[in-house]
């Protein structure tokens, strides 16, 4: 096997590697929404509060269907086939769908809520990925909140921040009340595999797929934290042109 091949090789089993973390990384996130919503059930059954379990069900079944998307869009990259996976969606639309998935995620102890534009807000990414960098940052600001607290998901419309493009952008700001980030840790957080969370509780990965997924969406992304005031994460992307 000559140089080119080993280095190859090596490259693909680096790739898969990482691959797998960040599949892990995501059924991690979905496992967490069922057995909360799962969690809420049995609660109110003991209770005998029966009435209101269906956004709950729906909650746990979102939660099923997407880590079988999970697993067929792993399938499809072993597979080495390629597709377009973008999709155009009205961001608030998704949002509100996500709602009660994401109040699952959060738990009790936290207020979740939604400052949604009145604008249309249609944007055209990978509608998998969008989901997936939602919940990401709501759970960064879950953690980061151990006692508590708000996290607000805002949406508007606005213009790139690196400059004069012309393009109109729609951005999307998580904002939590938690512990903030110090200097020195803010640079470093977008580094695969760099988390300061507990052994067995951090994988790292939440913050760089969140990334790629703007990279893919063609956005950017701003970080703005106060350490012992709170974090604002804010993303831009590029708003779908009206038909």
């Amino acid at each position: 096997m000559n140089f080119h091949e080993t280095f190859r090789r090596d490259n693909d089993m680096h790739m898969i590697g990482l691959l797998a973390r960040g599949v892990a990384h995501d059924f991690n996130n979905r496992l967490q929404s069922m057995a909360s919503a799962l969690s809420l059930i049995r609660a109110r059954v003991a209770a005998g509060c029966t009435s209101d379990l269906g956004p709950l069900i729906e909650v746990a079944e979102q939660s099923l269907v997407s880590a079988g998307k999970l697993a067929h869009r792993l399938m499809t990259v072993a597979r080495k086939t390629h597709h377009q996976s973008d999709s155009l969606f009205q961001l608030n639309d998704a949002l509100l769908s996500m709602s009660d998935l994401l109040r699952c995620v959060v738990g009790e102890g936290i207020v979740l809520r939604l400052a949604l534009s009145d604008s249309a807000t249609r944007i055209r990414c990978d509608s998998h990925l969008f989901e997936c960098a939602i919940i990401n940052l709501v759970i960064n600001s879950r953690d980061a909140m151990p006692k508590g607290g708000i996290i607000t998901i805002e949406t508007g419309r606005t213009y790139s921040p690196k400059g004069a493009d012309g393009q109109q952008y729609i951005s999307l700001c998580v904002t939590d009340s938690g512990c903030g980030i110090p200097s020195n840790v803010l640079e470093k957080i977008f580094e695969p595999f760099f988390t300061t969370k507990p052994q067995g509780v951090g994988t790292g990965l939440g913050l760089p797929m969140i990334r790629h997924f703007v990279d893919q969406a063609r956005g950017h992304i701003e970080v703005h934290s106060t350490p012992q005031q709170g974090t604002c994460i804010k993303l831009y992307l590029p708003a779908a042109a009206e038909s």
